[in-house]
């Protein structure tokens, strides 16, 4: 066979492939958290509402339905001896208030890493992680780092289900023996799960693991916010905030991120901080869309905005979404 030929039958059938391929693409499903400075879910938005582009084109938005199923939530406590007295109650007023805002359907799963203490399995029974949280019992995840312990509950979590989510209560992400932020970050895509963190000392926001960190107008906007959303850190562990952004998820800082400032459990106004928080976290837990995305081959960095005339007559809105799209 000439070679001209043997080139254009192979370009030909690469092509159908390709064709048939998307031909057989599903649109992809991807949360998308509209929130106001407060962490106030926004409702009503329609399909229409968004400006979708991946790959430095336009791309079609499907469908877009607000979902307010019942939730599946792992709390990683850390339980290092390294935490201060004021440290572990801070985690306490935080864990109580996300258990009081919940909702009566969503379930709760606790793992500790360094340090000792109980685990509980996903149960609506709020009582069991109390009870866990205050005791001391086996040792637990005593040698495990906070990474280490959110890869097994992403192993625990099983099938994935609509709004799974990861809320990490944690001083540093140091220790860990076996999972890093790369097969943490993969194993969270893979499985449809949210990362959100309340942290108790300093994060870093930059990462070269993740060119979307801080780059887009909506990591930017939170950043800036001086209300119950502020995240800018200077100084702090690295993979924390990548993490949670590109998971579609969000870090606040709970303790011990201003050096200026002194964080004592006995400060009423720092405990009602925590308690708003958390129940910040509830709420963008809870509420969030399922829009439908136009299939594309694996895009990363891809962009989701509001329509400008949206904005224009609405409060400053920020969207929490999976920094990857795809593959179809």
């Amino acid at each position: 066979m000439p070679a001209r030929l043997f080139a254009a039958i192979t370009v030909f059938i690469a092509c159908a492939c390709n064709l048939a391929a998307q031909q057989g693409c599903k649109p992809v499903e991807v949360p998308v958290g509209v929130i106001s400075m407060t962490g106030e879910p926004f409702r009503g938005l329609a399909a229409e509402d968004f400006l979708v582009q991946a790959h430095k084109k336009a791309i079609s938005l499907k469908s877009l339905t607000f979902d307010e199923g019942p939730r599946r939530i792992l709390l990683v406590v850390d339980a290092g001896k390294a935490l201060s007295a004021d440290s572990r109650k801070a985690q306490a007023v935080m864990v109580a208030a996300l258990l009081a805002a919940a909702r009566p359907e969503d379930s709760f799963a606790l793992l500790r890493a360094k340090g000792p203490g109980r685990d509980v399995t996903f149960s609506t029974d709020r009582r069991a992680i109390a009870e866990a949280l205050g005791g001391t019992g086996s040792p637990g995840g005593k040698d495990a780092g906070v990474l280490d312990q959110v890869m097994k509950g992403i192993e625990q979590f099983g099938a994935p289900q609509g709004g799974d989510a990861i809320v990490v209560i944690a001083a540093d992400m140091e220790g860990n023996h076996k999972a890093n932020a790369r097969t943490v970050a993969k194993a969270l895509e893979e499985h449809h799960i949210r990362m959100f963190a309340l942290a108790l000392g300093p994060v870093a926001t930059g990462n070269s693991m993740a060119r979307a960190t801080t780059s887009s107008a909506s990591s930017r906007g939170l950043a800036s916010v001086t209300t119950s959303i502020d995240n800018v850190y200077e100084t702090g562990h690295e993979n924390l905030f990548p993490l949670s952004v590109n998971s579609g998820g969000l870090v606040l800082a709970a303790m011990n991120a201003d050096a200026r400032r002194s964080y004592k459990i006995d400060d009423r106004q720092l405990v009602q901080e925590l308690q708003q928080k958390a129940r910040s976290v509830a709420r963008m837990i809870d509420s969030f869309y399922r829009a439908q995305v136009e299939p594309l081959p694996r895009a990363e960095d891809w962009g989701l905005e509001i329509n400008d005339s949206i904005k224009k007559h609405s409060p400053p809105m920020f969207i929490l979404y999976p920094r990857t799209l795809g593959p179809c």
